[in-house]
């Protein structure tokens, strides 16, 4: 629990100052210690990225991300916002870390941690985006964003992968900085995904806060509609939150193109990452064949199908069962499946429509 302290406080240092730095390059986006950390968090994703696809995430990308953090950190003497908060705040904050870091401090017990999270991460630090890697595994042809990041932190600032436990921490921060009390009952729910680096929770908290954003007059297009895209990039199920996006900015904003421009070329990132890892654009779907030559056996991709719509119920229901469902049935199911799973697909519904 101590390391996980440590290494939490290493990396919102980091965070914080690259967030801190893209606010002088492009302005300032979100406010507050929680809005530079969410924008250390999408430049460097974004930046991992990049890099990934000509050398590996190892130490020689990671110290030098680590002490560009730390020369904007202090040098811009940002550790003074955080004696802004109030006592009440400060008292709020701390019990929640706590909280967090104890529960982050248990194993992990997602079945995907060592079957798609930690091998993800693994290729990434030895050999960065490897061409075609989903002919040798499926599953490491998503490669997301988030594995991204989390690989380039992985080999000194956080070796237990934890940055989902810093994430829910910046998450409670951003709640207690936007005085936003009733998203708190989010946390215990996304606790479950503290001690794992599952892209279901930046997908989750990333969503509720840009919604929370728009209920709270942001009107920063190009932030919420690139911040959108690049949760997208962490887990293309959320596809309907770039689309809500524009359409608030169609019905709701006026409508500038180029305010679209920066979050269009974080979804070409997108493509082209997929492309490389998987040979199509969005992975798993073997659409928009481009007759690349490391492109999956079509055999292998038809049974990922199945599976994925299987893993969509939690494999509750047999894929035989699924086809006969009626859209009323998908729905309903997918709704009340037995488990924690019901009450989280629940509480996104809500956070859409409440």
């Amino acid at each position: 629990m101590l390391l996980i302290l440590c290494s939490s406080i290493f990396l919102m240092t980091t965070l914080m100052g690259w967030g801190k730095l893209m606010e002088n390059i492009f302005g300032k986006n979100l406010h507050g210690i929680s809005g530079k950390i969410l924008t250390g968090i999408l430049s460097i994703g974004l930046i991992f990225t990049v890099v990934a696809f000509f050398i590996p995430l190892n130490l020689y990308v990671e110290i030098p991300t680590i002490l560009i953090g730390f020369l904007y950190f202090f040098k811009d003497k940002l550790y003074l916002e955080f004696f802004r908060f109030s006592k009440k705040d400060s008292i709020i904050v701390g019990i929640l870390a706590a909280v967090i870091l104890f529960s982050a401090s248990f194993y992990p017990f997602i079945l995907d941690h060592f079957g798609y999270y930690v091998p993800s991460i693994k290729w990434l630090t030895e050999y960065g985006l490897v061409k075609g890697i989903s002919n040798l595994d499926l599953i490491l042809g998503q490669m997301s964003v988030w594995h991204i990041l989390q690989a380039g932190f992985s080999n000194f600032a956080d070796l237990f992968l934890k940055l989902n436990a810093v994430l829910l921490l910046i998450y409670g921060i951003y709640i207690v900085e936007n005085k936003s009390w009733i998203q708190f009952i989010f946390i215990p729910i996304l606790l479950v995904f503290s001690q794992s680096p599952s892209p279901d929770l930046p997908t989750i908290v990333f969503s509720l806060i840009i919604l929370n954003e728009i209920l709270s007059g942001n009107k920063n297009l190009t932030f919420l509609f690139t911040l959108s895209v690049f949760t997208f990039a962490i887990k293309p199920t959320v596809i309907w939150l770039p689309i809500f996006i524009l359409l608030y900015s169609v019905f709701i904003l006026r409508f500038q193109y180029k305010q679209l421009i920066f979050g269009s070329l974080v979804f070409l990132l997108f493509i082209v990452k997929n492309i490389w890892t998987f040979g199509y654009p969005v992975f798993p779907f073997a659409a928009f064949d481009l007759e690349f030559s490391w492109k999956p056996n079509p055999e292998l991709l038809k049974a990922s199908s199945q599976f994925a719509l299987v893993k969509t119920f939690d494999e509750q229901y047999s894929y035989a069962e699924i086809l006969k469902f009626s859209w009323f049935d998908y729905i309903k199911n997918w709704l009340f499946l037995d488990g924690i799973k019901s009450i989280i697909n629940i509480s996104f519904v809500a956070s859409v429509f409440g």
